[in-house]
């Protein structure tokens, strides 16, 4: 238990003083963990068929794109007053969702497909085509950031 909670009481430092590069580290990780994940739980490829490269590709894209982004998003949200808390997780989820989530997954969702070999061509009849049903799933789950937003410690949510 001593060395978690040092561990723990290394990485909330580096959150503190690098928050911006901890974030995109972070992201990294999860996101190459989640990956994984997809492939060996929801996909049936088997720890030996996992796709070596899309685990990188979205490992690159955390570490480049969503750490960074999320942390700067999460910085400026923080910003956001209202004269109760309900108001405030209120204002930030709605902004969060309305701005952020369309602009962040169709980023993500272009990106993973040109870093897949696909054109721009093919790129803009992928988001035409599931666009929408990822963004409307994202809706669906967004409830969940009202538990979250404003209740989880700043530092834990991507925020300095």
């Amino acid at each position: 238990m001593k060395h978690i909670r040092k561990l723990f009481g290394a990485y909330h430092a580096l959150l503190y003083a690098h928050p911006i590069y901890t974030q995109a580290v972070q992201s990294s990780i999860l996101m190459g963990i989640g990956d994984i994940i997809s492939q060996v739980a929801f996909e049936d490829k088997g720890i030996k068929g996992i796709d070596k490269g899309r685990v990188i590709r979205f490992a690159g894209i955390g570490l480049i794109f969503m750490g960074p982004v999320l942390q700067l998003w999460y910085m400026k949200l923080e910003k956001l007053n209202a004269k109760s808390l309900y108001a405030r997780t209120v204002k930030k989820v709605t902004a969060d969702q309305l701005v952020a989530a369309p602009v962040i997954l169709l980023t993500v969702m272009s990106a993973v497909s040109l870093m897949e070999g696909h054109t721009v061509d093919e790129t803009k009849a992928k988001l035409k085509n599931y666009y929408c049903e990822v963004l409307l799933t994202n809706y669906k789950v967004s409830e969940f950031s009202l538990l979250s937003i404003d209740i989880i410690d700043v530092t834990y949510t991507d925020c300095k």
